[in-house]
């Protein structure tokens, strides 16, 4: 982009689960093994990523795709195949998204794939905002997204222990103790329900981490 580009700004929305029912109805993103599942579309919508990756690229106004990725050992072999197959549905995105990943022994691609996805993004796109690694084991997100208003929907479901029921982040708090790293990037505006998270108020959000 050059220096007269006009600047564009990502919503992203927290909402709870009836919300994001009431919004997930049109493109669905599957998810299986040993494929990348990856949509280009006016609006999208995923469900279940846990220890997968999911996010998108956009154009704000022009062109926008979402993607679900298995971490599975092929997906991993091919992942520099599938992360130039994204850049080939959205050629010139000016933002992007992250979300997903978990930190266990047994899920050995997880957390890796979400650090490539963001590393080749972050060669690629100036801004892109990240809630990187899930904390607790049976967490889940859910994502949303429309070109017609640049909004990602999220609901992220957690518990703390095995007994309890699955229920939405709903506060900054939640939002904080349920992904290890949160990235806002510059222009991208950041939604508790109807409650936006300004960078005044929570300039740790918007800082970039150093990995």
């Amino acid at each position: 982009m050059n220096n007269n580009s006009p600047s564009f700004t990502s919503n992203i929305r927290f909402v709870n689960s009836a919300y994001y029912k009431m919004l997930a109805k049109k493109n669905y993103i599957d998810f299986r093994h040993n494929a990348p599942n990856i949509l280009k579309a006016d609006e999208f919508y995923t469900e279940g990523i846990r220890t997968c990756t999911g996010g998108g690229l956009v154009s704000p106004g022009i062109e926008a795709e979402g993607f679900h990725l298995w971490d599975d050992k092929i997906n991993n072999k091919n992942l520099p195949v599938i992360i130039n197959s994204m850049f080939r549905f959205v050629k010139n995105p000016q933002r992007g998204l992250l979300i997903g990943s978990k930190d266990l022994d047994l899920n050995i691609y997880s957390l890796p794939h979400f650090k490539k996805l963001k590393y080749e993004f972050s060669k690629r796109i100036k801004d892109i905002s990240y809630f990187q690694t899930h904390t607790f084991e049976n967490a889940e997100t859910h994502f949303q997204y429309s070109l017609k208003d640049d909004t990602w929907n999220i609901c992220t479901l957690y518990r703390k222990d095995a007994e309890a029921r699955l229920k939405a982040a709903a506060s900054l708090k939640e939002l904080l103790t349920c992904f290890r790293k949160i990235f806002i990037a510059d222009g991208d505006r950041l939604f508790i329900g109807k409650k936006e998270i300004l960078p005044k108020d929570y300039p740790e959000l918007f800082t970039l981490h150093s990995h």
